[in-house]
C-alpha cells in the first residue's frame, strides 16, 4: 500500500523523463499497450502528449504532461491547454493533465467548476493528476518494476514500509478479533439466562467497554483501506451492541416503574375498585387498586414483548460477531501465508 512517505520521491529532472513515467503508468491504467506518446519536441501537439484507449473500449484518453520545479499549476494554464486540445482531431472522452506540481485545492475547485460547465455542454471532462497521485501509484507493490526503472533502490524502501504496515494491520486484526470474541462471550451469557439477568447493573455498561482498538481512528482508517466491507460489518456489530445495551437500560427503567405496583400486590391480597365519581380516601393510597393492576399488567406486557425482540437481536448480533471474528482470523492466516 502507498504510504505518505511516497511523496518524497524526487521529481524528474527533465520533461522527457516525466512523460516517460506518465506514459508507462497509463499504459497500465488504460490497459492499452498501444497507448503512445504523441508527436515529438518541436511539433505542434495540440495540448496532447500521450493518447490511448481505455480497456479496448471506445473511450479515448488524452494526457498533457506538465513538469514544474517550483512553479504551480494554475487556472490560466488549464484553460490554455483546453483551448489547444480543441484543435486535436481524434476523439477524446477524457482529458488528463498530469503534473509534478503538488496537490492544490484551488486547482481542484477550478477543475470541478469547469467540469460542471463542460458536462452541461456535452464536452469531455478534464482531470488533474498531481505528483502525490503519481508517487502513490508507483509505490503500489504491483508497480515496483516501474519504481525500480525510474527510481532504482526506492522500491526496497517502500517494500520495508509495506511490510511494516502489513505487520501493523495484522496486529490490529488480531486485537480487534479478541475484543469481538469477548463481546460474543457476553452475548452468549445473555442468551443462556432469563429476563432477570438483563436487569443486572452489569448490562448497563459492559457491552461498550471493549472498544479501544475500534475507537482508534488511525487503526480504523488502515483497516478500511484494506477491507471496507468488513469495516462496515464491524460498524454494524457495534451499533447492535449499543442497541442491546440501551434496551437493557430501557427494560430496567420499565421494571423500576412497575416495581411499586408489584410490592403493593404482594402486601395486599385482592384489589380495591373505586367508581370514577368517587374520591378515594387518603388511607387507600398504599392499597393495590384496579388502576394499579392495569398499570402492572401493561408494564409486564411491554417488558415481555421487548424481551422477546431483544433476545432475537442478541442472537443475530452474536452470529454476526462470530462471523466477523472468523473473517478477521482467516484474513490474518491468509496474509501470513502470503
Amino acid at each position: 500500500m502507498p504510504t505518505p512517505a511516497t511523496s518524497d520521491l524526487p521529481k524528474p529532472k527533465s520533461w522527457d523523463e516525466f512523460e516517460d513515467i506518465v506514459w508507462d503508468i497509463y499504459i497500465r491504467k488504460l490497459q492499452d499497450t498501444h497507448a503512445q506518446r504523441y508527436g515529438r519536441s518541436g511539433q505542434q501537439q495540440h495540448g496532447v502528449d500521450i493518447y490511448g484507449q481505455q480497456h479496448g473500449s471506445c473511450i479515448y484518453t488524452a494526457i498533457q504532461c506538465k513538469r514544474y520545479e517550483d512553479k504551480k499549476l494554475n487556472t490560466e494554464t488549464i484553460v490554455t491547454e483546453l483551448i489547444k486540445v480543441n484543435s486535436f482531431t481524434s476523439p477524446i472522452n477524457e482529458y488528463i493533465i498530469a503534473t509534478t506540481a503538488s496537490r492544490d485545492k484551488n486547482v481542484q475547485d477550478t477543475v470541478r467548476y469547469l467540469n460542471v460547465e463542460r458536462q452541461s455542454e456535452g464536452k469531455f471532462l478534464v482531470y488533474i493528476v498531481f505528483w502525490e497521485d503519481i508517487c502513490s501509484y508507483l509505490a503500489e507493490p504491483s508497480n515496483f518494476d516501474l519504481l525500480k526503472k525510474y527510481y532504482c533502490g526506492w522500491e526496497n524502501v517502500f517494500l520495508c514500509q509495506n511490510q511494516l504496515e502489513e505487520q501493523k494491520l495484522t496486529s490490529i486484526k488480531y486485537l480487534l478479533a479478541l475484543d469481538i470474541q469477548k463481546d460474543c462471550l457476553l452475548l452468549q451469557e445473555l442468551l443462556e439466562h432469563d429476563e432477570k439477568t438483563y436487569l443486572s447493573e452489569k448490562w448497563q455498561y459492559c457491552l461498550s467497554r471493549n472498544r479501544d482498538i475500534w475507537q482508534n481512528i488511525e487503526f480504523r482508517l488502515l483497516l478500511t483501506q484494506h477491507n471496507s466491507s468488513l469495516v462496515q460489518s464491524i460498524q454494524n456489530f457495534y451499533q447492535h451492541l449499543d442497541f442491546i445495551e440501551d434496551s437493557c437500560k430501557s427494560l430496567l427503567g420499565i421494571k423500576e416503574k412497575i416495581l411499586p405496583f408489584e410490592l403493593k400486590k404482594q402486601k395486599y391480597v385482592g384489589t380495591i375498585r373505586f367508581d370514577d365519581n368517587m374520591n378515594p380516601p387518603p388511607w387507600t393510597k398504599n392499597l393495590f387498586t384496579e388502576a394499579d393492576a392495569i398499570s402492572l399488567l401493561n408494564g409486564k406486557k411491554v417488558t415481555a414483548m421487548r424481551f422477546i425482540k431483544l433476545k432475537e437481536k442478541i442472537k443475530t448480533t452474536f452470529e454476526l460477531g462470530n462471523q466477523i471474528a472468523s473473517a478477521l482470523s482467516m484474513s490474518i492466516s491468509t496474509s501470513g501465508e502470503g
